[in-house]
C-alpha cells in the first residue's frame, strides 16, 4: 500500500526505472527484428513474443515512461529547481548549456528527418540487420502480407495450377479449406505460412509472353507493383525480366541516371524523388517482353 507522498515518489521512481529498462530491451529487439513481411511469413518470435507483441510492449511502456517521467519531475520539482539555482550561483553557464542542448536536439531531429549522416548510418545499419534475416529466397513471401490471403486467391494471383496445388497439400496431410488464409492453414497444422506455400508454389502455369510495347505505363505498374521489384538491383531486374543489361543502363544514362547495375531500384528512385516503377519504365525498351501476370517467382521480394 502507498501510505504517503514519499512512498508515491518511490513508486514513480521505480516505474520510471523499469519502464526505461523494458524500453531498452524492446527497442533493441524491434531494431533487429526482420522486416514485417518476413516476420509474419515465417512466424518470427523471440522469447515467445512475435513482432506485434513486442511492438505492443514497446508502445505501452513508452507511454508509461512518459507518464511516470512527468510525475517524477512533478514530485521532484523543488529539489530540481533548487539544484538549478545552486548551479547557477556556482557560475555554471546554464543558459549556454540549455541553448547547446536545444541545438543538439534540433540537429538530431533534422538529420533524422532528412536522413543525414551520421544519423543515416543508424538507419542503414538497421536496414542491413533486418535484411540479414533473409538468408535464402524461400524466406521471402511472393508479395506483402501474402499470409493474409486465402489459398484460393493466392493460387489465382500467382498463376498456379489449382488442382495440383490442392493435391499437393492433401498428399502432405495438410488440413485446409480453400477459402482459408495461409496463416490460418499454417496455424491449424503447426507450420508457418512459408512452409505451407512452399508445398504448392512450384505448380506454376506458364503463360504466353506479353509485349511491353502493347502495355501502357499504368498496365506495367499494375503487373509489377507489389512484386518487390523496388528491392531488386538493376542487374537482378534485368535478369528477372529478360532485359538487355547494357541497353537498360544506356537508357537510364540518357535520362541522367548513372548506375553500374548494383543499386536497387528503390535506391535510385529515392535519390531522384520518383518511384521504383518509374525507374523500371525508363529501363524497358519497346522490343522487350515479360511474362504475365507478374515476373518469375523464383526469388520473389515484396515491399513491407
Amino acid at each position: 500500500m502507498i501510505k504517503n507522498k514519499q512512498s508515491t515518489r518511490s513508486l514513480v521512481a521505480f516505474l520510471v526505472t523499469w519502464s526505461f529498462l523494458i524500453l531498452t530491451v524492446s527497442g533493441i529487439v524491434l531494431y533487429i527484428v526482420p522486416q514485417g513481411r518476413i516476420a509474419y511469413w515465417i512466424h518470427w518470435s523471440l522469447s515467445g513474443l512475435d513482432k506485434e507483441q513486442w511492438s505492443g510492449v514497446h508502445m505501452m511502456f513508452g507511454g508509461l515512461f512518459i507518464v511516470t517521467g512527468i510525475l517524477h519531475l512533478y514530485y521532484n520539482w523543488k529539489p530540481f529547481k533548487r539544484y538549478l539555482v545552486e548551479r547557477a550561483r556556482g557560475q555554471l553557464q546554464v543558459k549556454q548549456e540549455l541553448v547547446a542542448s536545444l541545438v543538439f536536439s534540433l540537429a538530431i531531429l533534422l538529420m533524422s528527418v532528412y536522413s543525414i549522416p551520421p544519423v543515416s548510418w543508424v538507419f542503414d545499419l538497421n536496414a542491413a540487420v533486418k535484411d540479414a534475416w533473409v538468408s535464402s529466397p524461400e524466406l521471402e513471401p511472393p508479395f506483402g502480407h501474402a499470409e493474409e490471403i486465402s489459398f484460393k486467391a493466392i493460387v489465382r494471383r500467382m498463376g498456379l495450377d489449382q488442382d495440383k496445388a490442392v493435391e499437393s497439400l492433401e498428399q502432405a496431410g495438410i488440413r485446409f479449406a480453400e477459402d482459408e488464409s495461409l496463416a490460418t492453414i499454417a496455424n491449424a497444422n503447426g507450420m508457418n505460412p512459408m512452409e505451407v506455400y512452399g508445398i504448392f508454389s512450384r505448380y506454376k502455369i506458364e503463360r504466353d509472353p506479353v509485349p511491353l510495347a502493347s502495355l501502357s505505363p499504368e498496365e506495367i505498374e499494375a503487373r509489377l507493383a507489389g512484386t518487390g521489384v523496388g528491392r531488386r538491383t538493376l542487374a537482378q531486374v534485368n535478369d528477372q525480366l529478360g532485359l538487355d543489361a547494357v541497353e537498360s543502363l544506356r537508357r537510364l544514362a540518357e535520362r541522367g541516371i548513372d548506375s553500374d547495375g548494383s543499386e536497387t531500384l528503390r535506391t535510385l528512385a529515392d535519390s531522384r524523388g520518383i518511384s521504383p516503377i518509374d525507374i523500371l519504365k525508363l529501363m524497358i525498351p519497346e522490343a522487350q517482353t515479360i511474362k504475365a501476370p507478374a515476373p518469375k517467382n523464383d526469388a520473389p521480394i515484396a515491399e513491407e
